[in-house]
């Protein structure tokens, strides 16, 4: 609840952007990193690496982090003042950062298994619930824009409080993957492929990033109401949504470096046809569909590099993950830099390059890689 679709950089002023996404103004104007050099996604890497050296603990850290997050969104809907908000943001970054190490590396290592026994890997699936939950936030951002954030975030903090200890029994009879690329003293084995996986998650990071925090900007820039623009979003989020849903399907089908190279070549293509489509009175249409296509295309990446990174070992999860969640950290501040300095749709052909950039590497993903 404390991400989503660019509604730090958005009309504050306007009714349907506060509609668009009541509570990621925490992200943005709670916490910015300029004030006092904190922000969720700092302490979401910081978190990450904690979880490196513990990734053993696969399902107390899996149960923990659920409810230090279910506990923060408690809490940012009670807070009053910037302090109590910065060290809530902290406490939501770390259990953020810690969660999603642990469900990557069990995700990985189940994806493993499952096409061993039934012949079809199960990664994009995995991801796709995140997708689904990112568009379902910000419906419920939508509905709820007239509610008190208190009790939207009291609700919403309770169901995963109350989801966690529901699903506890199960959490806690996880057992680590195997790590066939740690040393006899438990430590990452820094192969060249690890440091490549995580720079590649770095890119598409950049890139889902830049569509979170500038999708609905760039479309309401080209004149369009507010609801249009942030239908740019909702367009991105469901073509990565629909992606992942199928995503497991065609990594049977055509393989992990055909589609990692197609899906990055969808993503480049599409958002660079929308960005070149200017003077015509299709351009809002051109960029909707360019933005969407973005989110189809970017769909199977990071799940296949976090399953190849996963043949490492869950501590090579951690280290991609890590690399990873810099680019997103550091992306949409580097895009707003360009478009300040030069033009929103010049800055907006960076994550068009990375993900042109993520074909040239799809070869990372090859079985056999490790």
């Amino acid at each position: 609840m404390l991400r989503g679709p660019g509604f730090g950089h958005g009309d504050l002023g306007d009714a349907a952007a506060c509609g668009e996404g009541i509570c990621w103004t925490y992200r943005w104007l709670l916490v910015p990193g300029s004030a006092c050099g904190i922000r969720c996604d700092d302490l979401h890497v910081v978190g990450e690496r904690a979880d490196s050296r513990a990734s053993p603990r696969q399902g107390r850290l899996l149960l923990g982090a659920a409810l230090v997050l279910g506990t923060a969104l408690v809490l940012v809907g009670q807070v009053r003042s910037f302090g109590p908000m910065v060290a809530v943001a902290a406490l939501f970054g770390v259990g953020e950062g810690l969660l999603l190490v642990p469900l990557n590396a069990a995700g990985a290592a189940l994806s493993r298994k499952y096409e061993r026994e039934c012949g079809r890997p199960v990664m994009a699936s995995l991801h796709a619930s995140y997708s689904l939950g990112a568009v379902g936030t910000a419906g419920i951002a939508t509905a709820t824009a007239a509610v008190s954030h208190v009790i939207v975030f009291a609700v919403v903090g309770g169901a995963v409080t109350t989801a966690a200890l529901v699903a506890a029994p199960l959490t806690l009879s996880l057992v680590s993957p195997d790590a066939p690329s740690t040393t006899a003293g438990g430590a990452v084995r820094r192969v060249p492929v690890v440091w490549l996986l995580g720079a590649m998650v770095s890119a598409g990071l950049i890139a889902e990033g830049t569509a979170v925090d500038w999708s609905a900007v760039h479309v309401r820039s080209l004149g369009t109401s507010a609801s249009t623009a942030a239908c740019a979003y909702f367009l991105y989020g469901g073509g990565m949504a629909v992606g992942r849903l199928v995503g497991d399907r065609l990594t049977q089908r055509v393989g992990s470096v055909v589609l990692l190279r197609t899906g990055a070549l969808v993503a480049a293509a599409g958002l660079g046809t929308g960005l070149c489509i200017t003077g015509t009175g299709i351009e809002p249409l051109a960029a909707l569909f360019g933005w969407a296509l973005l989110g189809l295309g970017l769909s199977p990446v990071v799940p296949l590099l976090y399953s190849a990174a996963g043949n490492f070992g869950p501590r090579a999860v951690a280290s991609v993950g890590t690399i990873g969640n810099i680019g997103l950290l550091a992306g949409p501040a580097a895009i707003g830099t360009i478009a300040t300095a030069a033009s929103l749709p010049l800055a907006l052909t960076v994550p068009v390059a990375l993900a042109a950039a993520l074909a040239l590497g799809s070869k990372v993903v090859a079985p056999g890689r490790t």
